[in-house]
Formats: structure tokens, sequence, C-alpha cells
């Protein structure tokens, strides 16, 4: 069933969206939600992009690359939160960017998509995290990811 720009958009156009409902446009709603990530509109696109992750379709992958690399912070967090319904591995590349973002709430969420078993470089910038991060409630989380965590790629401490 094809989807259209317009039934895209009407599935985000309120203040809080189904996205469950949502993500049952499947992938052929990948297109237009590109388009939004790439449009001016930041509320928008933060949707579109979160919209992007929930259809968890590996294709959704670019989508979320590109959002993640937005001026915008909001569009940054939706992004990392989408993050989390994508593949293991699409979203361990999400998660990379985003565990070194310049703002905490995005590092704090990026965090909640590490998958289970993150590979050796995700894992160590969690261990970075879990050390030395500055914000309390973003060490916090980086601690709590690193106990449920099976330590994929991990070196066990000398």
């Amino acid at each position: 069933m094809a989807v259209t720009s317009e039934e895209v958009r009407a599935v985000l156009d309120p203040e809080e969206p189904d996205y469950e409902a949502a993500a049952q446009l499947g992938p052929d709603a990948l297109p237009h939600l590109q388009r939004f990530v790439e449009g001016p509109d930041p509320n928008l696109a933060s949707k579109a992009a979160y919209l992007a992750g929930r259809i968890g379709d590996p294709q959704a992958a670019p989508i979320l690359e590109q959002a993640a690399t937005s001026d915008d912070p909001a569009i940054r967090a939706a992004t990392a939160a989408g993050a989390r319904h994508l593949p293991d591995e699409q979203a361990e590349a999400v998660a990379l960017t985003l565990v070194d973002d310049d703002d905490p709430g995005v590092r704090k969420t990026a965090l909640k998509a590490v998958p289970a078993s993150p590979n050796e470089e995700l894992a160590a910038k969690v261990e970075v995290l879990r050390e030395h991060e500055p914000e309390p409630a973003v060490r916090e989380v980086a601690a709590e990811v690193a106990e449920r965590t099976t330590g994929g790629g991990r070196t066990p401490p000398p």
C-alpha cells in the first residue's frame, strides 16, 4: 500500500502523535519522513526522526544518521529515542554519534539506545561517561547501561 506525504504528515500533526499506530505506515513512509527531517520545521523534523526509528526498518538508519547531525538538540534527542527501535547494529551507529553530543539530554537519551551487546568502541564510550560525565543524571544512566550490557567487545578491567 502506497503511503502519501499527506498521510504521514497527518499522523505527525497532533501535539503528541500515536507513534505506535503511526509506525504501522511501515517503510513506505520513510521517504516522506526523510523529507520532513530535511525540512525547515524542527517540530516536524523531530517527530519524523522518532517515527523513522519507531518503524524499526534498517532502511530508517540513514534518516536517523542525518537527523543526528542536526543543529537542533530536540531533533538529536528525538533521533536518539527513535534509535532504540532500530536493529542493534543501526541503533549502535546512531548511539556512537550521539553519546558524545554537547547536550547532556541528548547524551542521556542516546545511552538508552545502546544495545545489550555494544561493540568495543561504544562500550568504551559508555565507560568514559560512567567515569567522567560531569552531569550526574547522565553519569547515572551510563552506569545503568554499563550494568545491563553484556559487554560485547568490552575488555575486562585489569
